[in-house]
């Protein structure tokens, strides 16, 4: 629902217009890979693990962001 809103908004304000559609729709492919991927993964081992490799990846994501303006 938030991306159909989004959508909408983006295409309201023309932001978004029928030319860049075929290049999201591309975008949407690694997202899925992803999903599935991590989905793969997280059956295979315990939620413990899971959850601090998942804030560890948050952690590292948030210090790329601080130390972006940096490099």
């Amino acid at each position: 629902v938030s991306t159909i809103s989004l959508t909408t908004g983006l295409v309201m304000h023309g932001a978004f217009g029928i030319q860049q559609l075929g290049l999201s729709a591309l975008a949407v492919v690694p997202a899925l890979l992803g999903m599935w991927l991590g989905q793969v993964i997280r059956q295979r081992i315990s939620a413990r693990v899971f959850r601090a490799c998942f804030l560890g990846f948050l952690l590292l994501l948030g210090l790329e962001l601080v130390l972006r303006p940096l490099f």
